[in-house]
């Protein structure tokens, strides 16, 4: 695995060994592979025209890898850890943890999200004690139809999911709307994850997908933009949907919150066909 991170800027090289130096202290991960746009140096900075704030910002995307399980939850649950990258270092931080078995396993089953990261990967530390095993390589056959499956099934169960969404609206049930379209955006996000990585992580949380699909495509950095307070409570209410449109009396959408999100969500969904569609080409 690569660990030269000579392609990326000083002041890139200085975050990320500061952002290793908190997350080391902090949790103690046997290994930390930075991995998405900034190991393979596509990533995306866009100043606004202040040049000052960020219109779109990739993020340096981190996977921290533990002997088991309980420790991978404690890395991704600790709150103080997360608080201290963002207060820290001024490129956003997205870390996840999974423990060695889990990740060897989907290696050895040449599962591509895995094995892309070991390919392109960069290793940032490592204590020696944990070793990953070869990928299986996987033929670009086998990787085209799994791609085009997932790329069917996703796109069909979205485009239900928005009939869903436009019933709602038209009976003037913005919690139902507003939930339909979580729903939408999740099966958009499963369905680039999946085309892309063939992995989707077993959540719902769409801020988490929206962080992976980011790492794919610089692109898709422009769907959800959070420079406003106005673009923010959106995309929080967006998140908040899958559970609170349900389950909690007190939440509340408004109309014009439900028509911005939708016309992202239509702007999301351009972007995701024409991303797929050229993936599934590029595999013959």
């Amino acid at each position: 695995m690569k660990t030269s991170l000579d392609h990326l800027p000083s002041d890139k090289q200085q975050q990320l060994r500061h952002a290793v130096e908190i997350i080391v202290q902090a949790v103690k991960p046997s290994m930390l592979i930075l991995f998405g746009s900034y190991a393979r140096g596509d990533w995306v900075d866009h100043l606004e025209e202040d040049r000052v704030h960020y219109r779109y910002q990739s993020d340096m995307d981190i996977l921290a890898i533990a002997k088991n399980g309980a420790l991978a939850r404690k890395i991704e649950s600790k709150r103080s850890l997360s608080n201290q990258l963002m207060r820290e270092v001024k490129t956003p931080v997205s870390l996840i943890a999974e423990e060695i078995s889990f990740v060897n396993a989907q290696l050895a089953k040449g599962q591509y999200f895995y094995a892309d990261i070991y390919r392109e990967g960069i290793l940032l530390h490592d204590t020696g004690k944990l070793a990953l095993v070869e990928p299986k390589e996987l033929s670009l056959p086998e990787r085209k139809m799994e791609a085009q499956r997932h790329f069917d099934h996703w796109l069909s169960a979205a485009s239900n999911q928005q009939a869903y969404y436009q019933f709602a609206i038209s009976r003037g049930d913005n919690g139902k709307a507003a939930f339909e379209l979580h729903q939408v955006t999740e099966k958009l996000y499963s369905m680039i994850l999946l085309v892309f990585t063939h992995y989707k992580p077993k959540l719902h949380d769409l801020e988490k997908l929206r962080i992976l699909t980011d790492s794919i495509e610089p692109e898709f950095l422009s769907v959800f933009p959070q420079n406003t307070p106005f673009e923010q409570t959106c995309f929080e209410l967006l998140r908040q949907a899958y559970v609170d449109s349900r389950y909690n009396p007190r939440y509340c959408i408004t109309t014009e919150q439900l028509t911005w999100l939708a016309e992202r969500i239509e702007h999301l969904q351009a972007l995701a066909e024409k991303h797929c569609r050229a993936k599934i080409d590029s595999l013959g």
